[in-house]
């Protein structure tokens, strides 16, 4: 398949990358700044650089795949990167006709003490 990772310089996106090449998949890897990409290399990458809140830049990159990956992050703060981010993403995949899409977001996970019952 033709896969396209969103996020693809965080921990998250390169482990995708990479487990997709490893899976024989052509992979389309989409950075604010490529340079953070770093060390991975492969005859099925391409390395895209382009900016999520970007909507013509996100709908080009869509263009072709077969399948969408979204490891979207935004650092500390509140931000509407996400938000913002994936609603492009999923416009341009309608537009294009790309119906399979994974996202992942910790946007929601806390880290919660446990509590004792009596």
């Amino acid at each position: 398949m033709k896969l396209l990772v969103f996020g693809a310089t965080g921990g998250t996106g390169r482990e995708l990358v990479k487990q997709a090449l490893a899976q024989g998949h052509q992979v389309t890897a989409y950075a604010r700044n490529p340079d953070k990409f770093g060390d991975i290399t492969h005859a099925g990458l391409q390395v895209v650089r382009g900016d999520v809140l970007d909507p013509a830049a996100v709908e080009k990159a869509v263009s072709g795949h077969d399948a969408v990956l979204s490891a979207i992050g935004a650092g500390a703060g509140r931000t509407t990167l996400r938000e913002e981010g994936t609603r492009n993403i999923v416009r341009a995949m309608q537009k294009a006709g790309v119906c399979r899409l994974i996202c992942q977001s910790s946007l929601a996970s806390a880290t919660v003490a446990p509590t004792s019952v009596s």
